[in-house]
């Protein structure tokens, strides 16, 4: 539609990217006011633009607190709210799944971006029969994981996004093992410079341990273990998150309830993060609502509206009996 566009506010600590589809916009002749980026802090762009009244759709990508808060501002001009928040993704491995595969999608998908992914795998719920076998061999998995510069090809992962975020992942590592958890491997800050920190496996966390229900957003995997498929599921659903899931089984049957009862936006099988653009991506619960990627996120995009032309001409429509009534009946009776 004429006049609209589109405002977009990058995190601080990754502007440069947003800033540079600015320009390659530009470049490729969208015009001036169409396509605009603002930066700042969340605290004074962010919110400026989620309390602003001229808005016709807010989306935000982020935390479950920050979006929460989002939410309420735009509340208060009915503002349409789109939200893709935290996540606490569940990968359950049954007791005939193909082990090795479990093994490297445990590590490929909780350790993708370094583990500041929303849909990573966090907590890997292990059918007691192959708990200590997949402990060992996720941990010996993750210690050949290279830690470095990214710019080094022999680099596996690089640091997390600040030395503040990569204290606060730290703490909660921290706090587990004072709690009485096994940190298997990992769960040390590495001496020298940068956000560094290690892939660290969690083993024997309990199921109200903090680091268990809450969202990390590093590279840190717990393990736990599961007594059949019922407490598997269970297990699996026990989060206010709902965004995303994994199962690992070789029975079809097993594959298709974990899908239709884990309860997330997405559940993969024998495999876990494969995003692809054609797929809708959104949670449930405190993982937000909507959709982002494929023709579902359209949806979010448009405003649907009704519009009914009558060019008949007649002054009296059949449903207007249910108006007229009274005048119906007079008139029926003055022409007695």
């Amino acid at each position: 539609a004429a006049g609209c566009s589109i405002v977009l506010k990058p995190s601080e600590l990754t502007p440069l990217t947003t800033l540079r589809l600015a320009r390659l916009a530009t470049e490729a002749g969208v015009p001036d006011g169409v396509f605009n980026v603002v930066t700042g802090t969340g605290v004074d762009a962010g919110v400026a633009l989620s309390s602003h009244a001229g808005l016709d759709l807010m989306t935000f990508t982020g935390s479950t607190p920050v979006g929460r808060r989002v939410m309420a501002q735009a509340a208060a001009h009915g503002t349409r709210v789109q939200l893709e928040l935290g996540g606490k993704a569940p990968l359950v491995v049954f007791g005939d799944a193909d082990l090795d595969a479990a093994i490297h999608g445990a590590v490929a998908g909780s350790l993708i971006n370094g583990g500041q992914d929303c849909t990573a795998a966090t907590r890997a719920i292990v059918a007691e029969s192959l708990y200590e076998d997949f402990v060992a061999g996720v941990a010996e998995l993750m210690g050949r994981v290279v830690v470095g510069d990214p710019r080094d090809p022999a680099t596996d992962m690089g640091s997390l996004i600040s030395v503040a975020h990569r204290d606060r992942v730290a703490a909660m590592v921290d706090r587990a093992r004072d709690a009485g958890a096994r940190v298997v491997t990992g769960g040390r800050v590495p001496e020298g410079r940068g956000a560094f920190y290690p892939p660290t496996l969690i083993a024997d966390v309990g199921e109200q341990d903090e680091i268990y229900r809450d969202e990390v957003f590093g590279p840190v995997l717990t393990v736990s273990k599961h007594h059949g498929d019922d407490d598997a599921i269970r297990r699996a659903n026990d989060t206010e998150f709902g965004l995303a899931a994994s199962a690992w089984t070789r029975d079809l049957y097993r594959a298709g309830r974990a899908t239709r009862e884990i309860a997330a936006g997405c559940v993969w099988i024998n495999d876990h993060i494969p995003i692809i653009s054609e797929m809708p991506h959104g949670g449930f619960g405190a993982s937000g609502f909507g959709k982002d990627m494929s023709s579902y996120s359209l949806d979010e995009y448009l405003t649907v509206k009704h519009v009914m032309t009558d060019i008949t001409g007649v002054a009296r429509k059949p449903w207007h009996r249910t108006v007229f009534a009274s005048v119906d009946a007079a008139t029926q009776g003055d022409a007695r």
